[in-house]
């Protein structure tokens, strides 16, 4: 029995100062939530990525002939 009594307290006790831990910690998070920017993140393109002229042209080369609609459209007549 005093086994089991012994990690209990010791429980008992790290929740008394994990407690007073706890207000300090939530104070520095506030000042370090002000400090926070957002990040903003750029697209970078690959190498083997084309360019909207290049797809504009494969596009309007692709879509001769065909209906106005779904990926050709608009792509039909130039």
């Amino acid at each position: 029995m005093s086994l089991s009594a012994l990690p209990q307290a010791a429980l008992a006790a790290s929740k008394k100062s994990s407690s007073g831990d706890a207000t300090t910690s939530v104070g520095n998070t506030s000042t370090a939530r002000k400090k926070n920017h957002s990040v903003r993140i750029t697209h970078q393109r690959s190498p083997s990525e084309e360019t909207t002229a290049e797809r504009d042209r494969r596009l309007y080369r692709e879509c001769r002939g065909m209906p106005n609609a779904g990926a050709c459209l608009g792509y039909t007549h130039k």
